[in-house]
């Protein structure tokens, strides 16, 4: 090494060191999670040259210049009240939805019906179906657009939608639709049908980031039918025929008036990202022929734009208040302390608590992360399965008989603090019957966690998940 080298080398290893030294007071003011905070210190501490470009990149947060820019949430009306159905709910239950409401979250409303569907070739055709036969209008967020059949045969479809004079829009993830945001959906632009991109993930825009991910999937049909829940549009999850490597996921539709409440969520993140004025009616579009079953829904959309995080705090309330069952279906397990304690209470406590994931996840170093929370919740009760055939990236809680969760959310750090998330609680027995009967079949093709196999594990994968486990906050 010469001198110029010597010199070069040196002197970003000191600036690497200055940087930190000025970040992490910073980040010690932004009082984040506790979790996220060590982590960002360790990494920017002990491996500046790394962890600080990191931070820039994916660092930080602009939860304050999001909440300015984006409109969150419709002001509760009086229409939005009188048809809640919260005053027929149970106290547990009346308290949960009251707490998410006080972060200006829909009420819970009767006037709807549901089918929930955990099989691909399904979702894929009542997907299609709904596209088909819709009359008005037309608006799909999704995290993954597939650049593949799936993806390019729905792209046609929109088209041809558009083309016969519909409303279409379609907003996409820039991370998650990277490939596909650009010429691969030309074909619904030129057949004048709009196309948004949501936070492009790098800095040569006014509005950006590469952390903050729109993960919410979600279709809305006429203003009235919504299909939501865990799956992207993508063959992984869906399509018109078998596919070996086909994800295990579930997703709902809703028909009436939750629809238009997930159809608000929609125009906001539209109107975020696009600057087209949000529509005047977009909420209550039920024809009055429509016959509701009356499943009890609330709409929850969350986001790192809203300070309480209802759709957390709903779920801690959920959990803490359980007295017979927690069933929860997540394909991502990497939860905060709150989160972990709540659970290992509830267990010791007699409650059937239950957690399925995969075997095997896409994402190695999650599966590490959250394999070590695995041994002190298995000695507190906590009954683990692994799901068997393949992945499993459905998103579901059952808990009692009066409370289930559907939406885009997993049971991790990044889910409840930095994406932003829809969910669905619904709070009818009927509806909570059918989740759990999803989720029973799901539990018989896993096998169950002994605590046998985790007291063996090795040293080094103690050591490996432990590691992950303190730098899970980045992930």
């Amino acid at each position: 090494m010469n001198a110029a080298q010597w010199l070069f080398a040196h002197s970003l290893a000191i600036t690497g060191y200055l940087l930190a030294i000025l970040l992490i007071p910073r980040i010690l003011l932004e009082r984040r999670h506790p979790g996220a905070t060590i982590a960002w210190v360790l990494a920017i501490g002990l491996v500046p040259l790394l962890g600080v470009p990191l931070y820039f990149l994916i660092g930080g947060r602009r939860i304050k210049k999001i909440s300015r820019k984006k409109d969150w949430g419709l002001p509760q009306n009086k229409a939005d009240l009188a048809i809640s159905a919260i005053d027929s709910l149970p106290a547990d239950s009346q308290k949960i939805a009251f707490l998410m409401m006080q972060a200006s979250i829909f009420p819970p409303n009767a006037g709807n019906s549901i089918d929930i569907i955990d099989d691909g070739i399904e979702a894929y055709k009542t997907l299609f179906n709904m596209l088909e036969s819709a009359k008005k209008s037309i608006e799909i967020g999704t995290f993954i657009l597939g650049h593949d059949e799936v993806g390019k045969t729905i792209i046609q479809l929109l088209a041809k939608k558009a083309e016969s004079g519909l409303e279409v829009r379609l907003l996409l993830d820039a991370l998650g639709s990277m490939r596909t945001s650009g010429h691969f959906s030309d074909p619904l632009r030129n057949a004048g049908g709009k196309v948004g991109t949501f936070l492009p993930i790098l800095p040569v825009r006014r509005r950006w980031s590469a952390n903050l991910r729109n993960h919410r999937k979600l279709t809305v049909v006429d203003g009235y039918k919504a299909f939501v829940g865990g799956m992207n549009i993508a063959r992984e999850y869906m399509g018109p025929r078998p596919y070996k490597n086909r994800w295990k996921d579930v997703s709902m539709v809703i028909t009436g008036t939750g629809a238009g409440y997930i159809r608000s969520i929609f125009w906001q993140d539209w109107t975020f990202s696009t600057n087209e004025s949000i529509a005047p009616d977009i909420v209550n579009q039920v024809p009055l022929s429509f016959q509701p079953d009356n499943s009890i829904i609330q709409v929850v959309g969350d986001g790192p734009d809203i300070p309480e995080r209802p759709l957390y705090s709903g779920v801690l309330a959920a959990l803490n208040r359980a007295r017979k069952r927690i069933w929860v279906v997540t394909p991502y397990f990497v939860p905060d302390d709150a989160l972990s304690e709540s659970l290992a209470l509830a267990a010791r406590m007699g409650t059937d608590v239950r957690l399925i994931m995969p075997e095997k996840s896409n994402h190695p170093l999650v599966d590490l992360a959250g394999h070590s929370y695995i041994d002190d919740l298995i000695q507190a009760g906590v009954h683990f399965y692994f799901y068997q055939p393949g992945m499993l990236h459905a998103k579901l809680i059952s808990i009692d008989d009066n409370l289930a969760v559907v939406g885009s959310a997993n049971m991790d750090i990044r889910s409840f603090q930095l994406n932003f998330e829809i969910a669905n609680f619904l709070y009818d027995a009927k509806s909570v019957v059918k989740v759990a009967s999803v989720i029973q079949s799901i539990i018989k093709k896993s096998r169950k966690v002994t605590f046998q196999e985790i007291a063996e594990k090795n040293k080094l994968r103690r050591f490996s998940e432990d590691i992950c486990r303190v730098f899970s906050p980045l992930f």
